[in-house]
């Protein structure tokens, strides 16, 4: 397969396997109980024959009837807005059903004008980051403490009734293997809500607490008598106060409200004690990175998440596909994974040195001009999602660049290089790899690319723009610095893979040499 093979086959993308069919029960998800507390009655299709399965077209059917009796009463919801445009309690529930049903220009809308309305709604705030394309961090505090306090009557019947929901018994059963037959010290369930996990794992320790941001979901875990300590807070800042005080951190179903796991993973390996286990689920998302869904949950891909673990100081000892619950009668796929803190590492060199002397190098001299043409395309008035340096050659240029990017990484094949920009932590990733693979392996990942000199170190120029291509995402911009190349081959190249030319600048290097700035978008 060539690589125009391969990028049309990246970009047309895949359909995992599909279910052929799904119990007849009541086909319920998270965004029904959403609606459900925003006063709009969750709608079920209708009920399936008494059968062993039910067959995609069925399945396609019913979700349709369910579809277009929730575009019912959104037409309803939205007469009466007209009436009561200043109404938050209709904004908001306009705004779910519009999110329900996959509107999400019509939703970010909504969502802003109810933020115009009450600017500290802290689910209007994080749903609106998360339609525009903003990808936050994590989720809200006040918005998942507010939203669980509501579910907390309701939450066991719905999830576990309503979803199948598994991810309690995924946790408990690597915990049992790993464990094996042997009980931990001392254990903390975070995210504990009304406490589904607790009596399945209070006889694998001697001692459990539990912590959830949300009061009413902590007193209904209190009511399982099964935790000895139940706290009210926010996860990472209550282990962060906790220091190597456990032997065993459990997850279920928690992960998915933290985008960035970094500071989640670290806080852990803090709270743990040395060789202490880590076991958690979280929803299947694309390998390299976290994404941020319609219903404002995360998932996140399995390269990510080891090498997250990895640069956190952790081993990966287990990490399986799993369900985790039903949602709109197909599978929810996850991953329950299990890491291991490591023993401390002996002291390296390279982490003695200052910021500055790890930033030694990590330039060129055309990164003055790549920032410069980069603020010129993005704007002083928007950011956009991802960005990528290829080389790594913009490290004394990432404080302005995070102006016009929410995530910059970069990618050398230089190890060493690599490693100076990890530790100088001025990029959310840093990757070793050679950069024509590195990108072919990233469809439509990045709105931003930037080469200060990989067009003249590159010989396979055809290869580079189309591995560019696949990674470029809608309206993505490529940005590229050439000393050794002149225009009209380089419009050529650009123009095979499909990319479309806004601009060959000639420009002039700090040393004087002559080169061109090449800017193309997908």
């Amino acid at each position: 397969m060539n690589r125009r093979q391969r990028r049309a086959q990246n970009k047309a993308g895949g359909a995992g396997p599909r279910r052929t069919g799904v119990p007849a029960a009541k086909s319920v998800t998270i965004s029904d109980m959403l609606l459900g507390l925003g006063g709009v009655k969750a709608t079920s299709p209708v009920a399936a024959p008494v059968a062993a399965d039910i067959d995609r077209v069925h399945s396609a059917l019913a979700q349709l009837r369910l579809n277009e009796t929730l575009a019912t009463n959104l037409a309803r919801l939205q007469q009466a807005l007209v009436v009561n445009p200043d109404s938050d309690a209709l904004l908001h529930q306009v705004a779910r059903l519009q999110t329900r049903l996959d509107r999400r220009a019509d939703a970010l809308l909504t969502y802003r004008r109810l933020l115009a309305l009450q600017p500290d709604h802290a689910e209007a705030r994080h749903m609106a980051a998360v339609l525009a394309g903003e990808a936050p961090e994590k989720a809200n505090a006040a918005y998942i403490a507010s939203m669980f306090d509501a579910f907390a009557d309701s939450f066991d019947e719905k999830l576990v009734g309503w979803l199948d929901y598994r991810a309690p018994q995924q946790v408990a059963a690597v915990t049992a293997r790993l464990l094996d037959s042997n009980r931990a010290a001392r254990a903390i369930d975070l995210g504990c809500g009304t406490g589904l996990l607790g009596p399945e794992v209070h006889k694998l320790v001697r001692r459990l607490d539990g912590i959830d941001l949300s009061p009413r979901m902590v007193d209904k875990a209190r009511q399982r008598g099964v935790y000895d300590e139940l706290i009210v807070g926010e996860i990472v800042a209550a282990l962060l106060k906790r220091p190597a005080m456990y032997d065993l951190v459990l997850a279920a179903d928690v992960l998915s409200y933290f985008g960035d796991l970094r500071p989640l993973f670290q806080a852990v390996h803090d709270g743990l004690q040395p060789d202490g286990l880590f076991i958690a689920t979280v929803e299947k998302g694309a390998e390299a990175r976290y994404t941020a869904a319609k219903t404002g949950r995360y998932q996140h891909g399995e390269t990510y998440l080891r090498k997250r673990a990895a640069e956190a100081g952790f081993d990966v000892v287990a990490l399986e596909e799993v369900d985790l619950r039903q949602e709109e009668g197909q599978r929810v796929r996850g991953y329950v994974f299990a890491l291991r803190r490591q023993p401390p590492a002996p002291v390296d060199p390279l982490t003695t040195l200052s910021t500055d002397e790890l930033l030694d190098g990590l330039d060129a001299p055309s990164s003055a001009i790549l920032l410069e043409a980069a603020q010129r395309m993005i704007g002083s008035d928007f950011a956009v999602g991802w960005a990528i340096d290829l080389g790594g050659c913009m490290g004394r240029h990432t404080a302005e660049l995070r102006r016009l990017a929410q995530h910059l990484d970069m990618v050398s094949e230089d190890s060493t290089r690599s490693r100076r920009a990890f530790e100088a932590g001025v990029y959310d990733d840093c990757d070793t790899d050679a950069i024509i693979p590195f990108l072919e392996a990233r469809p439509d990942h990045y709105d931003l690319i930037l080469a200060a000199d990989l067009l003249d170190r590159e010989r396979d120029l055809s290869g580079v723009f189309s591995a560019v291509k696949i990674a470029l995402a809608l309206a993505g911009v490529f940005i590229a610095i050439a000393t050794a190349h002149g225009e009209d081959e380089l419009r050529e190249m650009a123009k095979a893979e499909g990319l479309v030319v806004i601009a060959v600048e000639p420009v002039s290097l700090p040393d004087g040499k002559p080169a061109l700035c090449l800017i193309v978008e997908s």
